[in-house]
C-alpha cells in the first residue's frame, strides 16, 4: 500500500532559521507523531522509537531516519525505513522553502509512506485514514517548532493511496 500526500503552510521564520530546524535530524525525530525516543547512528542515521497502531493493533516501530537531501536554505529531504508488526516500512518527507520576506517562509511539503506485509492485509482500509491523521498531526507540530504565533495549518494534506 501506498500513501502520497502533499500541503503547503508559512511560518514567521527566515529561511534559514526553517532550514535549520528542518535539516537537523536530532531537532526533527522529536516532531514525528508518537515520538518515543530516538538514538543516533553512526553513519549519521536516526533510529526513532514510535507508538503506532491502526485500530486494536498496537505495538512500536522504529524508523532509521536519514537526511538524504539537503540545499541550504532551499530544501531538506528525508528518507526512513523500518519494521512493524510483521511487515516494513519505507517514507520519504521533503521540505522546500521560499522566502516570502525576510522573515517569513513558505513550506511545500511532499512525502510517501509505502507499507508492505501482513499489517496492510489485516487493517488496510483503516491505513489511510490513520496515515494521513497521523502526516496532519506532523505538519502541525512541525510548523509549531517553526513559529509559536502561526495558527496550524490551514489547509488538510492532500493524500492519495495506491493498493
Amino acid at each position: 500500500m501506498a500513501i502520497e500526500f502533499n500541503g503547503e503552510f508559512r511560518v514567521a521564520t527566515p529561511r534559514e532559521e526553517a532550514f535549520r530546524v528542518l535539516s537537523d535530524v536530532q531537532q526533527f525525530s522529536p516532531l514525528l507523531p508518537t515520538y518515543q525516543s530516538h538514538r543516533l547512528c553512526d553513519d549519521g542515521t536516526s533510529n526513532v522509537n514510535v507508538k503506532v497502531g491502526v485500530g486494536k493493533i498496537r505495538g512500536t516501530a522504529v524508523v532509521n531516519l536519514k537526511l538524504t537531501e539537503h540545499d541550504a536554505p532551499m530544501s531538506a529531504k528525508y528518507s526512513g525505513k523500518g519494521r512493524i508488526m510483521g511487515g516494513a516500512f519505507n517514507l520519504t518527507a521533503a521540505f522546500d522553502l521560499e522566502e516570502i520576506a525576510p522573515e517569513e517562509t513558505r513550506v511545500r511539503w511532499r512525502g510517501d509512506l509505502i507499507i508492505l506485509g501482513k499489517l496492510t492485509s489485516l487493517a488496510g482500509g483503516l491505513i489511510r485514514p490513520v496515515a494521513g491523521k497521523q502526516i496532519q498531526n506532523l505538519i502541525d507540530a512541525i510548523q509549531k517548532a517553526l513559529d509559536l504565533g502561526s495558527p496550524p495549518a490551514s489547509a488538510q494534506p492532500s493524500t492519495t493511496a495506491q493498493a
